[in-house]
């Protein structure tokens, strides 16, 4: 399938696209104004490659994004080669993706250079969500990427934080009305952004990009026990890693969800989570606590 997004049209309110055969791939939700899938992919440590055969997986995992729908793909100069790869994986193919980095840096030369830099190594005349990573020098960054909304190379201007003792300075930018984005960790084991962040979101409409969905894979890799699933066949639900998906993009609040990975089959696992990206509370509790019974 050369291009899998074909047709629109909308389920609960929300914006989904339909495959080549008219199937339904994954529900899109509203970011700061474009609209994004509501399950994504991150890069840190997986894109950062250069070895051939490592280049041509990550080829392969571009190709899935593609046929599964999962087109919204989060870098960030910390994330070494991973802006790099992207450029080169997605080459001829940029109007496929909604594509988003960050700034990471002190100074207004350093932060240009280095956005520039990004629009290069993305092999992209237009990025749509550049993010100020952890807040660094944010004041600066913020009127660098004010003049780059305006002159329409970018659409979304977000922040990124992963402390909860970040999260008072987050919404105080938040309340500016200069941004359209955040990103944050949320998952069943780290809930600290449900308290204020996610409604004040709701609130002033600013998109929600949830890094860690699967807490770095602690919830996959750390169970010292098999989860009973038997309750979430009916979902669609097949592996626990859709399952803790699901539990993030059943929060309405959420935008996207951007798990990373280096397998090229588990781009396909990760999209179908988006099918169930509607929970019931009561299934969604249940996997919380499921989770926490099993670590």
């Amino acid at each position: 399938m050369d291009n899998a997004i074909i047709i629109v049209t909308r389920r609960l309110s929300a914006i989904c696209i339909l495959g080549e055969f008219g199937s339904e791939i994954l529900e899109y939700r509203n970011l700061g104004g474009i609209q994004v899938p509501i399950i994504g992919m991150g890069t840190f440590r997986s894109f950062d490659v250069s070895l051939d055969s490592e280049i041509e997986s990550r080829r392969e995992i571009i190709a899935n994004c593609i046929e599964s729908g999962v087109t919204f793909i989060d870098s960030s100069p910390m994330y070494g080669h991973a802006e790099r790869i992207i450029g080169l994986t997605t080459e001829g193919r940029q109007e496929t993706f909604q594509l988003a980095t960050k700034v990471w840096t002190r100074g207004r030369r350093q932060g240009e250079e280095q956005i520039e830099q990004s629009f290069q190594l993305m092999k992209a005349d237009h990025i749509d969500v550049f993010q100020i990573h952890n807040l660094l020098d944010w004041q600066t960054h913020l009127d660098t990427l004010e003049r780059l909304k305006d002159e329409g190379r970018i659409s979304v201007i977000g922040i990124t934080h992963y402390t909860t003792s970040a999260y008072p300075e987050m919404m105080r930018i938040m309340r500016s009305g200069r941004i359209g984005a955040v990103q944050v960790p949320y998952n069943v084991g780290d809930l600290a952004c449900a308290n204020e962040l996610l409604p004040l979101a709701e609130e002033l409409g600013i998109g929600v990009i949830v890094m860690e969905p699967l807490g770095q894979g602690r919830f996959l890799g750390r169970l010292r026990r098999q989860p009973n699933m038997e309750s979430l066949a009916e979902f669609g639900i097949d592996t626990w890693a859709q399952a803790l998906l699901a539990w993030v993009v059943s929060d309405r609040r959420v935008s996207v969800a951007i798990p990373a990975t280096s397998r090229p089959e588990r781009i396909i696992e990760n999209a179908k989570a988006g099918d169930a990206g509607h929970l019931t509370q009561d299934i969604r509790d249940y996997i919380r606590e499921e989770t926490m019974r099993c670590l």
